[in-house]
């Protein structure tokens, strides 16, 4: 089996590994500078922590190696950015300003993803799907109201909800 040569002397690596795991908060990154500090010390096998972790031994081999070469800060995770949104932050602004006025004044009978993705497509000509709709609800801080089917349990009137449910 072959024994890695490092750039930096092990111990040096641990003591900055563990200083990391005193004052970092992201809990992913600790746990794999914590599985390095492990490898470094040499106090189990790999193989013990892979199995112990659910890491692999290639992985924390490679972890061993980014942190000695790279540095520590080479095994925080990347941001994940994503596409970027179709509508800008003013178009946002716009929406959110159309559906807190009544649906009839921009010509739908109600606000739903199936009117929001229209009404989109007709002011700025982007076409959204339905389903990005109902997220766009959301993001713009709507929730999705439902009507009451019968009076409330608890309400004052008990015989106005019991006669309500016994004609459905």
């Amino acid at each position: 089996m072959n024994k890695r040569t490092f750039i930096h002397k092990p111990s040096e690596l641990l003591r900055i590994g563990k200083e990391i795991v005193k004052q970092s908060d992201d809990q992913r990154y600790i746990r794999k500078v914590t599985l390095v500090n492990m490898m470094l010390e040499r106090k189990m096998k790999a193989e013990e922590i892979s199995e112990l972790s659910g890491v692999t031994r290639r992985t924390l081999s490679r972890w061993v190696k980014i942190a000695d070469e790279e540095g520590f800060d080479a095994l925080r995770g990347k941001a994940k950015t994503g596409r970027s949104s179709k509508l800008s932050k003013e178009q946002k602004e716009e929406i959110k300003n159309a559906l807190i006025n009544p649906p009839k004044e921009s010509g739908y009978y109600k606000w739903d993803g199936i009117s929001l993705s229209d009404y989109i497509k007709s002011q700025y000509d982007i076409d959204l799907s339905v389903r990005q709709c109902q997220r766009l609800f959301h993001e713009l801080g709507f929730s999705k109201i439902r009507p009451q089917t019968y009076p409330s349990s608890g309400e004052l009137n008990e015989e106005e909800r019991e006669a309500y449910k016994k004609n459905c």
